[in-house]
């Protein structure tokens, strides 16, 4: 019962903490902030329950890289607009690009995140939020020239762990009684994917009929997949993905591929951090993903161009 009452009240205290102190740091920086061009950036990105989280551990323990994971309090500090679970605003988007980036809000990243960094004496600042990579246009305005690498997990073995986190009723913050740990205050991470996706054209007319956790899991991750895909020719060389089927399988392999990729020294010890932590992936059992025809054949076609066995099957008309 302690544990009850007592752990929301420490989680809204830290976050009102951690936000307050950003709000003073970027309130405290005098002047120009600059002198970045040696540091890289590099954002890892994919649907949640990816297995970024345990990637971007392993790939931040490199002494040459300054890692932040999922750190919610300091982009809603850079912009308001990014707090899509509603934890410190409301009136948020999931989807962003390149006409919401402003000056103010490069320069917040610049001394949150950037400035950080070149003290510790990183050479890369790699940044960790799973939907980031549904806003890969604004990343690249925030800071041209950096780098991506996208995680890609069976979109059925998504879903389901997507639904199992949306009924957990265990996460709770004091004060934000309506708090769901996937969607956020009020449904509002959910309420921005949908209105934001329908807005950029994917599925418009189908995406007012998910009304499961499972089915809006799968749309997460259909509509991320198909934003890499639109900015898979303008990134280029600087986009590395990689299937978490294939880290688990082999992990020294994989640090070996994204060590290149970010310019940094490939390490014994480093890769032997990797094959301890990364696990095998697990296969997500449940019930048959159903979804609206167009929607279902988009995401079996993504299935089956990155070998993934999981199927949507298409539901049956009224």
């Amino acid at each position: 019962m302690v544990d009850i009452i007592f752990t929301p009240l420490v989680r809204a205290a830290k976050y009102g903490l951690l936000k307050r102190q950003a709000e003073r740091r970027v309130a405290e920086a005098n002047g120009s902030v600059n002198g970045f061009d040696f540091l890289q950036t590099a954002f890892l990105v994919g649907c949640g329950r990816s297995g970024t989280s345990i990637v971007g551990q392993v790939i931040g323990q490199h002494p040459r890289v300054y890692y932040f994971g999922e750190p919610y309090h300091l982009w809603a500090t850079v912009d308001p607009a990014i707090d899509a679970l509603n934890l410190f605003h409301k009136g948020t988007h999931l989807l962003l690009d390149e006409r919401q980036c402003t000056a103010q809000a490069k320069r917040r990243f610049e001394v949150l995140m950037m400035l950080p960094a070149r003290q510790a004496g990183a050479t890369v600042m790699l940044e960790k939020t799973p939907y980031n990579a549904c806003r890969i246009g604004y990343l690249e305005a925030i800071r041209p020239g950096s780098k991506f690498i996208s995680l890609i997990r069976d979109g059925t073995d998504v879903a389901r762990s997507i639904e199992h986190l949306s009924v957990d009723s265990t996460y709770r913050i004091a004060g934000k009684p309506t708090l769901n740990r996937w969607w956020g205050v009020d449904g509002s991470k959910w309420d921005a994917l949908a209105r934001d996706g329908a807005a950029a054209g994917y599925f418009a007319d189908e995406v007012g009929s998910l009304d499961t956790y499972l089915a809006k899991g799968a749309y997460e991750w259909l509509v991320t997949m198909e934003e890499v895909d639109r900015w898979r020719s303008r990134l280029a060389d600087r986009l590395l993905e990689l299937a978490f089927r294939d880290v688990a399988a082999n992990p020294a392999w994989a640090l070996r591929r994204i060590g290149e990729f970010l310019r940094l020294d490939v390490m014994p010890k480093w890769t032997d951090q990797a094959t301890r932590l990364i696990n095998e992936a697990r296969q997500n059992l449940g019930p048959p993903l159903v979804l609206p025809p167009r929607m279902c054949q988009r995401f079996n076609a993504f299935q089956e161009r990155f070998g993934f066995p999981g199927r949507a099957i298409d539901e049956e008309p009224e």
